[in-house]
Order: structure tokens, then C-alpha cells, then sequence
């Protein structure tokens, strides 16, 4: 498979940063309303429902996004201190998770369809401040954590994918869901 690289620094062209910004916003935006009208339309039930032992929730899936959202936007990346009660991150064997959560082992949240909705706007709000807080260049930064070393903007679309992933994995769990429902599971 070929692929196409294309190597283009503020340096080289100041004026292409705020347009690649804007099309960065319009995808988190885009995600964080397909994110809540994915999950926004359940039941706290169908919240809660797990498709087999050792399979996450439904609700977990959501927290996951959200909080990784906020823990990588306004922690790691704008250096905040953490503030939310953060209890799916995953990776609960890693230090750094250890640096933001007590949590260490599986953990399955109980929280309302209302509450992470709640949270999910309170995440959203706060790490689009963040994010238009960053001066342009910072972008273009290289930053290393423990699963890669990246640009900020490519780790930033990373999370955009991770989103969508998980919301993949939702629409998966609603199906298995609704097919027990009907008897048909």
C-alpha cells in the first residue's frame, strides 16, 4: 500500500495552520454530536447492559471516550489538574492512569443516561476551551506518551478515531441487546 506524506510546517506556511485547526474543530465537534445521539436515545437498562462476562457496558464505552477525552485534552496535553472523578480509562495497570485515577482493576460505571450526558457536556465544554486555548503552533508539536510518540494535531485525531471506535463498539452492544430483547439472542 502507498502512502501519501505530506510534510508541511507553520514554518513553511503560517496561513495553512488556522484552516487545518478549523477542519481539527469541525471533526471533534462532529464526533461529540454523533458520541451523544449514539447513546442519548437509550435506556439507563440498555446503559447498563453487558453483553457477557468480561465485556464492558454499554456505559463504560461512553465514560471511556469522554474521560479519555479529558484526561489526554485537559491533563496530559494543557498540563491541568484533574478534577472530575475519572473511573474508565482502561489501561488501569499503567502509572500514568495511576496519576489520574484510584481506580485499579475492571470497573463498571452505574452512572444515569442523564449524568453522562451531563459530564459529556461539562468534558466537551472545557477541553474545547482547551484546545482553542493552544497557541497554533503548538500543533505541530511532538509529544510522547506511553502508547506512541506524535504531533499533537495527529494525537488529537487519534482520540477523533478512538471515538468512533467506541461508538462502533456501542452500536454493537445495542444490537446484541435488542436481539435478547426479542428473543431472537
Amino acid at each position: 500500500m502507498v502512502g501519501i506524506h505530506l510534510k508541511t510546517t507553520v514554518a513553511d506556511d503560517p496561513s495553512a495552520t488556522q484552516p487545518i485547526l478549523d477542519f481539527v474543530s469541525c471533526h471533534v465537534n462532529d464526533e461529540w454530536d454523533r458520541l451523544l445521539h449514539e447513546f442519548s436515545k437509550i435506556s439507563d437498562r440498555e446503559l447498563t447492559f453487558q453483553p457477557a462476562t468480561g465485556m464492558h457496558s454499554i456505559g463504560w464505552h461512553v465514560r471511556h471516550v469522554i474521560e479519555w477525552r479529558y484526561a489526554l485534552v485537559h491533563v496530559l496535553i494543557c498540563g491541568n489538574r484533574n478534577e472530575e472523578h475519572l473511573t474508565c480509562l482502561g489501561w488501569e495497570n499503567e502509572p500514568l492512569v495511576h496519576g489520574l485515577t484510584s481506580i485499579r482493576s475492571w470497573h463498571e460505571p452505574s452512572y444515569t443516561v442523564t449524568e453522562d450526558i451531563r459530564f459529556a457536556q461539562r468534558v466537551r465544554d472545557v477541553t474545547e476551551r482547551d484546545l482553542l486555548s493552544l497557541p497554533p503552533a503548538r500543533y505541530w508539536e511532538t509529544v510522547t506518551f506511553p502508547w506512541r510518540t506524535n504531533r499533537l494535531l495527529d494525537e488529537i485525531f487519534q482520540d477523533t478515531r478512538h471515538f468512533a471506535l467506541h461508538r462502533g463498539q456501542i452500536r454493537q452492544i445495542r444490537q446484541t441487546y435488542a436481539r435478547l430483547l426479542s428473543g431472537a439472542g
